[in-house]
């Protein structure tokens, strides 16, 4: 069935949610479990170069200690689950590398806001883009 199980998180409590049911998930399955937090660069989103904000380098520093911090966390409750994981902090735009990652896996399982409507429109939505091309089935995972 599933042996290999990917967990993207980004910290959120709906995606704490999802690294919980996933590594549960994967307890009950014995299957190997990824775990992926993706940093999106600043730049990305402000179309400016690096030159032009000064504090850059900085500020993607913090990025990647946040994502750090959120893979620490989930690893933590691997550990505690007895759930052997691998962790992986990668950039890029998060939907397009959740679905490069999720090739190599059987399933994806991750969190969800539920945001509608203006929030929707101007946030975007991860796990809509993911559920769109994804090659493999999605588990979205609502916080309770």
């Amino acid at each position: 069935m599933y042996h290999r199980i990917l967990i993207p998180t980004d910290g959120s409590a709906p995606s704490e949610a999802a690294v919980k049911a996933g590594l549960e998930l994967a307890r009950s399955l014995r299957a190997e479990a990824t775990l992926l937090y993706v940093v999106e660069p600043v730049l990305v989103r402000i179309p400016i170069g690096p030159e032009a904000l000064p504090y850059y380098p900085a500020l993607s520093r913090d990025l990647e200690a946040v994502g750090r911090e959120a893979l620490e966390r989930a690893e933590g409750f691997a550990q505690y689950l007895g759930v052997p994981v691998k962790s992986q902090l990668k950039e890029g735009s998060p939907a397009q590398v959740i679905v490069e990652e999720a090739q190599q896996h059987d399933l994806v399982v991750m969190g969800t806001h539920g945001r509608t409507g203006l929030d929707r429109l101007l946030l975007g939505s991860v796990t809509q883009k993911v559920l769109q091309k994804s090659p493999k089935p999605v588990l979205v995972v609502r916080e309770s």
